[in-house]
């Protein structure tokens, strides 16, 4: 006689074996994959940036309304001021949609960072920059502070005000 139920069981264990086996080699495809992957730059060398060249990465972005210059650098939560807009601490993603829209509607005339700070603790830099905006010019001071987190500056604090 036929054992339908021992039948069933062994080709459950055997269909779940090779689910595994599958599977084991599908993660292990990825992880070579991820791991033989290129790197931008920015990517490979965030964590041996100097603050110099982060704020040199932040003067950049805000000069041509770009916040993706200088995104890669916020912590998980960065303090965003911004004159006659948004004020609070938001996420890294809030942060940079906020300024993106903060950026949409004002032009850089000029803008460049004339202080930097000393302190090996916690690096800023301030300066001033000038916007077109609706037909008319907006002068404002731009502040950015860093942070050492996790062996890496990120930035912290930006206000323009």
């Amino acid at each position: 006689m036929f054992d339908f139920q021992a039948h069933a069981a062994y080709f459950s264990l055997h269909d779940f074996s090779l689910a595994m086996k599958w599977t084991g080699l599908t993660a292990a495809i990825i992880l070579v994959l991820f791991a033989a992957s290129p790197l931008t730059s920015a990517q490979r060398n965030n964590g041996k940036k100097d603050p110099g060249t982060i704020f040199s990465d932040v003067q950049r972005g805000i000069s041509e309304s770009n916040v993706a210059d200088f995104s890669l650098h916020f912590h998980s939560q960065v303090h965003v001021t911004l004159r006659g807009g948004e004020s609070g601490l938001y996420s890294a993603n809030q942060a940079y949609y906020i300024l993106q829209n903060y950026f949409h509607d004002r032009k850089p005339v000029k803008f460049s960072f004339t202080t930097f700070s000393s302190s090996d603790m916690n690096p800023y830099a301030t300066g001033g920059a000038a916007f077109n905006i609706r037909g008319g010019r907006e002068r404002c001071q731009v502040y950015v502070a860093l942070a050492s987190y996790g062996g890496r500056w990120v930035i912290t604090h930006i206000n323009i005000y």
